[in-house]
């Protein structure tokens, strides 16, 4: 893992935790630990925002969701992302390949891929969304735990290796979504060791706690959703 060096461009996530301390250094890529909620998309949503209300393009991989259904999240969050879709805003939609073709949106322009086990055409829909995302993009991708369901997992490793120095070389900051308990320790490990920076997320007691030793959260802080 990389630390955080002077010089180094900073992200805005929404989120004074993180905020405080810069941000999220550019050219990185996060690996977005936690358990099954709504957190790891409000954290994401709440990053979109910063970025889009700044005039930055984004790309928002789902491969467990429509991309309706997150505009919806996060309009219930009061964040219309709707109004930058297509424009500054693009989706690769990993998840309607479960619907007939006869059931697919007609109105919707994402850049659709057959399925988590596509792993070339994904590749090739983030390659093509990048062109239009302009400079410094950022990307979450949801999620990587998806992945690891439908393919081999040395697969999904050498894949994020080279996605993530891909999206590096054009200045992307990336947040890669992982489950928490949904895959065994050297999953795990693995998957930290392929990533910059790594964000977790617990939720006790109806309180949410984050940290990151990387961007210099060592200890549990709390955080409000």
């Amino acid at each position: 893992m990389t630390y955080m060096i002077e010089g180094d461009k900073m992200v805005l996530t929404g989120f004074d935790v993180i905020d405080v301390l810069g941000g999220i250094p550019e050219r990185s890529n996060v690996l977005l630990i936690a358990p099954p909620g709504m957190e790891k998309m409000v954290f994401s949503i709440k990053m979109l925002e910063q970025t889009l209300r700044a005039g930055g393009g984004a790309i928002y991989v789902t491969t467990d969701k429509f991309p309706s259904d997150i505009e919806e999240n996060a309009k219930t969050l009061g964040i219309d992302i709707t109004q930058h879709t297509n424009k500054s805003l693009w989706f690769i939609d990993c998840y309607s390949w479960t619907l007939a073709e006869s059931e697919r949106p007609k109105e919707r322009k994402d850049i659709l891929v057959p399925g988590p086990s596509a792993l070339n055409d994904l590749s090739i829909g983030v390659a093509q969304s990048l062109r239009d995302a302009g400079e410094n993009p950022k990307i979450i991708f949801q999620s990587v735990s998806t992945l690891l369901l439908y393919n081999n997992p040395e697969i999904v490793f050498r894949f994020l290796q080279i996605l993530g120095a891909r999206l590096k070389a054009a200045n992307a900051v990336t947040l890669f979504h992982c489950e928490e308990g949904m895959h065994d320790e050297k999953t795990v490990t693995t998957l930290k060791h392929l990533v910059d920076h790594v964000i977790e997320i617990k939720i006790e007691a109806d309180k949410s706690a984050i940290r990151s030793s990387t961007l210099g959260i060592k200890d549990w802080k709390e955080i409000k959703f």
